[in-house]
């Protein structure tokens, strides 16, 4: 493959990078959700103006600056792997309706439920690669593993149960925590900062945790390396060297 083809084709992100682009857009979420009241003022000073965040607007500030940060995870993925992530893209548009939807309208019941549509969306569309017979999930991990066809259709069925049960998860948490809020003003909910914690942390480790639980199911598919299976040659006895001879 000649230099031209290679940066043609892109490269895959380093794990580094990879992390970034996943994690960076939610870093921003939690610093401006959590410390935005705190930097805002000096922002403010910088420039020479009075910035400042009242009790119950931090999400708006989270969800303006998380959507940017995105953007620029999103357009270094496209640069740097020259091809759109599926799961990428799809995060993506929901991100920017929300989100949108959000700050237009003033109202932070579409930035709770955008968990929701997301993972029922992913386990929407892995079911329906299971009776369509299209392999979704093996068009995400992009080659990272090579498993048989029913290994995969397994682990297509466990991730299609794992993303709806995170979407009702999501659904019954956000509802609960913010029960007496008035999600249409900018007055102060004490189940928000739960709720951004839970959907941050928690459902990042949980999904951590259940990659974990699938790693015997992808042992055992795993083909075995080419040389183990590639039989060694076999030690000539004395008696061979002196037929030869």
């Amino acid at each position: 493959m000649t230099v031209s083809e290679e940066t043609a084709k892109g490269q895959k992100l380093s794990g580094g990078a990879k992390f970034a682009v996943d994690m960076g857009p939610l870093l921003v979420f939690m610093v401006a959700y959590f410390l935005g009241q705190r930097i805002a003022p000096l922002a403010g000073k910088i420039v020479g103006r009075d910035w400042t965040i009242a009790d119950g607007e931090e999400m708006y500030l989270a969800v303006g600056l998380f959507m940017p940060a995105f953007l620029i995870a999103f357009i270094y993925s496209v640069w740097k792997e020259r091809r759109v992530a599926p799961m990428l893209l799809v995060t993506g548009v929901i991100v920017g309706v929300l989100g949108s939807l959000t700050l237009i309208l003033h109202n932070k019941t579409f930035f709770y439920m955008k968990p929701t549509i997301v993972y029922a969306l992913f386990s929407a569309v892995l079911a329906a690669g299971l009776f369509s017979r299209q392999n979704f999930l093996k068009i995400v991990f992009d080659g990272a593993l090579h498993l048989p066809d029913d290994a995969w259709r397994v682990l297509t069925k466990r991730y299609a149960i794992f993303f709806f049960a995170l979407a009702v998860a999501n659904e019954i948490a956000w509802r609960w925590l913010m029960r007496d809020c008035d999600l249409t003003g900018a007055a102060a909910c004490s189940g928000e900062g739960a709720w951004v914690n839970l959907k941050v942390f928690g459902f990042t480790l949980v999904s951590l945790v259940f990659t974990a639980f699938q790693a015997p199911l992808i042992a055992r598919h795993m083909p075995e390396e080419e040389d183990s299976a590639t039989p060694a040659p076999e030690e000539k006895t004395p008696e061979d060297e002196k037929a030869e001879t």
